[in-house]
């Protein structure tokens, strides 16, 4: 906390003369009005937020009225919450004044999202008479719902619209309430959203009517962060816009979870601490609400403590490939949350190098960590090869060595238990098993399918067949590739010399075929792309914290068990439109041992857990009628996932999986299938 001393340090440095100075000249009131909600994260009204800036590129600088304005927290030009998500400072200049500013948020700073606001700093010119600026937006560094900065200082969340008034919802879904209601804090699924349901206004002569109803959710909220380890992962908003003439009318609404399986929506309704329906003025003007926890009820506080995370990785289909060789000096790190990403193989390597266990493939690290219990952290594995033993052995630079196979190139992720020591699951590298191993000598035929009908009408730059555009193929995984006797260094590297599709029956779709042999794995990772000349357009996947960063099939084997001549690709659309593209999950990889039955459900469904209550083990029974991608995880209250019972693709049957709570303590648990699009969840009782 800064003392008086600090906070008036600069009156003792000298700049007397400066503020003598300003008594002497004429003076005007400066009026900044900043607004919050723009902030991925919950600011409260008492958090500090400063003007800092400079006057005619000085600082610090006594400003007119005694005030001090610097690029430090030594500046005293702090705005006060006037309500809401709304702040303001006054302050006076100089008539000959020119001041460059910005705001700044410790609370931001103190989140990871950095406290500066964007570039450029707006500019206060000389002049005379005082000056209100308009409301600004805080138009921060970080990411906002996917994008970053700059804004500029006249930026808005939403749209002003001439004769309406938008209203800006927001809502933070923590809490009791929000696990009661089945909220899926990952989101993942395309059918569960939140939305604002309220009363319908109407005008008087009923010409009129308002955004919101009881009966539907027609003003829909988005996630403000597309990064599960960053704040406003679990914030949403969105605007309502009013007419004009309703403006003065009381609005009363509810926040609401929609969750759609297999039909009508459910809709699941905050109550938790809420008393009653919410409620709020239609302004005249444009305004935003202050965020609220869903149902009013806050998050349970934790404490960091100490633990060692020990992780495991397998390396035997690697080994077996002789692309990993310890006598090479080839060594295996782990990268995450955890340690910040860092590079610490030089200074700390105690906090990610992964030593081998003897006489066998694993490797281990045991990494101390100090986080509060239940986090969810990310992380992947990456092999660093020896680059010129790697160059003398291969003739070529390694690929690399950043895992890609695991779900598309997606981030491992782990829930932080809070115990002395942590156990994660034994990975294997990439996600590549030695049953997924092409021995040398196989060769498989892969044959492309791609309907180029959607490229053709690409806004951001069509697919011009006629003008000579041609289509291909842009690997994934640079390690794959390497066994392909393909160089590349990064996950970048289109085959246009090797795979050229053509349209031969002139029908939009593309077809082309390559020869992968052995020694490799069974995984393609890749995306569609087109274009000439240097020119080219890709798929454009998702980032490394959604599933389908590229497309992901596998080569599967002959019912004997040996390696097909040909293998045909699913047939495929080229997507043109941002989001995650299709792939498949490893059928050699699954979490837990389950045990399968001959029988096939008509439909898909899970059972309540046998017994309930239970201490510690119980048995979980569920079916699918199709060969689907089944995840069955396990979640406390409190909406944090403790743990992944299934995370693979499995042919219909029943399933029957042993669960063991021992790990955990007493209380409320549910346990969730997700198969395809459908999700169904059950509760159970841990009792010790």
């Amino acid at each position: 906390m800064r003392t008086l001393f600090t906070r008036f340090l600069p009156l003792f440095a000298g700049v007397w003369l400066c503020a003598s100075t300003a008594q002497a000249q004429m003076a005007r009131t400066v009026t900044l009005n900043l607004n919050m909600a723009t902030v991925a994260d919950t600011t409260s009204t008492m958090d500090m937020i400063e003007v800092r800036g400079a006057v005619k590129g000085m600082a610090p600088v006594t400003l007119a009225d005694g005030n001090v304005i610097d690029w430090s927290e030594a500046s005293t030009l702090e705005p006060t919450n006037v309500g809401g998500d709304y702040w303001q400072v006054q302050f006076q200049i100089a008539d000959t004044t020119e001041l460059t500013f910005k705001f700044y948020s410790q609370q931001t700073q103190d989140s990871g999202l950095n406290g500066w606001e964007s570039d450029p700093n707006p500019v206060i010119s000389p002049g005379t008479g005082d000056t209100t600026l308009a409301i600004h937006y805080f138009d921060g560094q970080s990411e906002w719902r996917g994008t970053t900065g700059p804004r500029g200082y006249d930026w808005r969340p939403f749209e002003s619209k001439e004769d309406s008034i938008g209203v800006w919802f927001r809502v933070a879904m923590y809490g009791q309430e929000s696990v009661d209601d089945g909220y899926d804090p990952m989101m993942d699924m395309p059918n569960q959203f939140m939305g604002v349901r309220g009363a319908r206004l109407i005008s008087a002569d009923s010409s009129m009517t308002g955004p919101i109803d009881w009966g539907t959710s027609d003003v829909v909220l988005e996630r403000e962060s597309t990064s599960d380890s960053a704040p406003g992962w679990r914030v949403y908003s969105g605007v309502g816009y009013y007419p004009a003439e309703l403006a003065g009318m009381d609005q009363q609404y509810k926040f609401v979870l929609e969750t759609v399986s297999g039909g009508d929506p459910a809709t699941a309704w905050e109550e938790g601490s809420l008393d009653g329906n919410r409620m709020f003025t239609v302004p005249m003007q444009d305004t935003t609400l202050h965020w609220v926890y869903y149902g009013d009820t806050k998050p349970n506080p934790t404490v960091p403590v100490e633990s060692n995370l020990v992780f495991g990785v397998n390396l035997e289909a690697f080994e077996t490939m002789g692309l990993f060789d310890p006598a090479r000096q080839d060594t295996l790190w782990v990268f995450g949350d955890f340690n910040n990403w860092q590079n610490c193989r030089e200074n700390t390597p105690d906090l990610c190098y992964m030593a081998k266990e003897p006489g066998g493939t694993n490797f281990a690290a045991a990494v101390p960590i100090t986080r509060p219990p239940g986090v969810e952290l990310g992380y992947k594995y990456f092999l660093d090869f020896n680059d010129e033993r790697f160059q003398d052995q291969f003739n070529v630079p390694p690929p690399s060595g950043w895992e890609e196979g695991h779900l598309t190139g997606i981030n491992r992720r782990f829930q932080f238990a809070g115990d002395a020591q942590q156990l994660l699951d034994l990975a294997y590298f990439n996600d590549v098993t030695p049953q997924n191993l092409l021995q040398p000598g196989v060769a498989v035929t892969v044959n492309f399918s791609v309907n180029m009908d959607s490229a053709l009408i690409n806004l951001a730059q069509p697919f011009d067949p006629i003008g000579g555009d041609t289509v291909s193929v842009r690997l994934g995984d640079p390690i794959w590739a390497h066994t392909q006797h393909i160089d590349g260094t990064d996950h970048d590297i289109p085959l246009l010399d090797r795979v050229v599709l053509t349209d031969d029956n002139f029908d939009g779709i593309y077809t082309g075929s390559w020869l992968v042999a052995g020694p490799s794995y069974n995984i393609l990772t890749f995306k569609y792309l087109y274009g000439r000349s240097g020119t080219y357009t890709d798929e454009s996947g998702s980032d490394t914290q959604v599933p389908g960063r590229n497309r992901t099939h596998f080569i599967t084997r002959n019912a004997d068990g040996s390696w097909p001549s040909s293998y045909d690709l699913p047939a495929a659309t080229f997507k043109v439109s941002p989001g995650p593209l299709p792939f498949e999950r490893n059928p050699y990889i699954m979490r837990t041992a389950v045990e399968q039955t001959d029988q096939v459900p008509e439909k898909i469904w899970i059972e309540g857990n046998y017994p309930n209550p239970f201490n510690p083990t119980t048995t979980i029974e569920y079916g699918i009628d199709q060969t689907l991608a089944v995840r069955l995880e396990v979640y406390d209250v409190t909406g944090r996932r403790v743990s992944m019972l299934v995370d693979a693709v499995q042919q219909p049957a029943t399933y029957r999986i042993r669960f063991d709570g021992s790990q955990l303590a007493s209380g409320v648990y549910f346990y969730r299938l997700t198969a395809g699009q459908q999700i169904v969840q059950n509760r159970m009782i841990l009792i010790k």
